[in-house]
């Protein structure tokens, strides 16, 4: 009896490491090869996601350094109504006569909150474009804009490596989207590899904390490991939110996996005029007429603009937006006819009034104000520019790592002595 159950006990103990061992081993080739593919993928696409992130966290303040480098873009606030369109329009016409422009063609103007300048655009024929800027209250222009200025030229250059790695739009697009595919493995695997196989207190405290005393070299493992943690979750929503733009099919199985619906492609974006009236109000008439239904629809605008239309089919389009006015997703988008001012039903889906969509349909809509940090102000912006640095900083770090696993530690061999 007493030899049976020592037999049957050795054979249950064997049993119990040869599964524990079998465990192991399954796990340690999965690590391994969440390793490699850490390792290769992130010095392939290191250099193309350190410039996506580095732009990316930059593109994230455009409007606070705008702020302070465009002070024409801002009014003191007067306790009176701002002017209509058409009082802007005659302003705008009486400045281009003073300075010789016979042709100028309103393309749209553009109001914000209160405090913010009006700014009108306008194609002035063989002689180019122009962005007018003028105090809401009096008329007065307080900039002739033709090209973009340093900071519109600064931003529109991150925004170009961002997207395109400052390459034509055709290659640079697809580049960056696969780039950041490959990242999204690059983060999973980075993980997988961080994720302790033993959670004693020691290894609790080496992956959740960063040990500042330490050598550079340890110091760096330290930051590449647990700071890249902390930032991954959010790294995978800004990453995922960008390939958005790239890929159709990303953008069409976000879509679907948010509404569980298909999505609709549209032949015609938006509806047309009724060309058949020949007899239209003048533009001055019109934009008053639409200028008035919006404000009353929406007096807690954050930004309105009233485009005008430059062909015979096409139709007024208002979009009002809230907030700040430069949140994207929660906005107003309407159609006029030109001849009847008559309000036309959209067509794309995307022009649907915000509260009429569903829970899922909003979450789609939010991906541009998610990715670039601005959904729910000033600090998901700090949020998402400490994410985007801390990515930037990844490829840096991990191909320090690599150098100095590989090279770093090679010491010169010490001589061999004679016995």
């Amino acid at each position: 009896m007493t030899r049976y159950t020592t037999a049957k006990g050795f054979l249950l103990n064997f049993m119990v490491k040869s599964r524990s061992a079998g465990h192991t081993a399954k796990r340690s080739t999965f690590r391994k090869i969440a390793y490699w593919l850490h390792l290769w993928l992130g010095l392939i696409s290191g250099i193309i996601v350190f410039i996506v992130c580095l732009t990316g966290g930059l593109w994230v303040f455009r409007y606070e350094v705008a702020y302070f480098t465009q002070p024409y873009k801002r009014v003191d606030i007067q306790q009176k109504p701002v002017l209509s369109p058409s009082q802007i329009l005659s302003d705008a016409q009486h400045y281009f006569r003073q300075h010789g422009y016979n042709v100028a063609v309103l393309t749209n103007i553009n109001y914000g909150k209160s405090g913010a300048a009006v700014s009108a655009s306008f194609t002035l024929g063989k002689k180019g474009e122009a962005d007018l800027f003028f105090n809401p209250y009096t008329g007065q222009v307080l900039k002739d804009e033709r090209v973009p200025d340093a900071t519109d030229d600064f931003f529109l250059f991150v925004r170009a490596g961002h997207r395109f790695l400052w390459l034509p739009q055709k290659i640079g697009s697809p580049i960056v989207g696969s780039a950041c595919l490959v990242f999204l493995v690059i983060i999973i695997t980075g993980i997988i590899w961080w994720y302790p196989s033993n959670w004693n207190k020691k290894n609790r405290e080496k992956s959740f904390t960063v040990k500042w005393n330490a050598k550079w070299k340890r110091l760096n493992i330290d930051l590449h490991n647990v700071l890249g943690f902390y930032a991954s979750i959010f790294l995978l929503l800004l990453t995922l939110s960008g390939v958005f733009f790239t890929f159709e099919w990303v953008r069409n199985g976000i879509y679907r996996s948010l509404t569980w619906k298909a999505p609709v492609e549209v032949k015609q974006d938006d509806p047309f005029s009724d060309t058949k009236l020949t007899s239209k109000p003048s533009i001055s008439y019109a934009l008053d007429r639409i200028w008035l239904q919006a404000t009353k629809k929406h007096p807690d605008f954050g930004k309105i603009i009233l485009s005008v239309p430059d062909e015979a089919k096409e139709a007024y389009q208002v979009m009002a937006f809230f907030g700040d006015g430069t949140l994207n997703y929660n906005n107003a988008t309407y159609f006029y006819d030109q001849s009847t001012l008559k309000l036309l039903k959209y067509l794309d889906e995307d022009d649907r009034p915000y509260n009429e969509i569903s829970a899922g349909e909003k979450a789609y809509r939010m991906n541009f104000d998610i990715h670039t940090g601005q959904i729910l102000g000033l600090p998901t912006k700090i949020l998402a520019f400490m994410v985007c640095i801390i990515g930037a900083s990844l490829p840096v770090s991990g191909t320090l790592i690599w150098y100095n696993r590989k090279w770093g530690n090679k010491k010169a061999k010490s001589p061999v002595v004679g016995v």
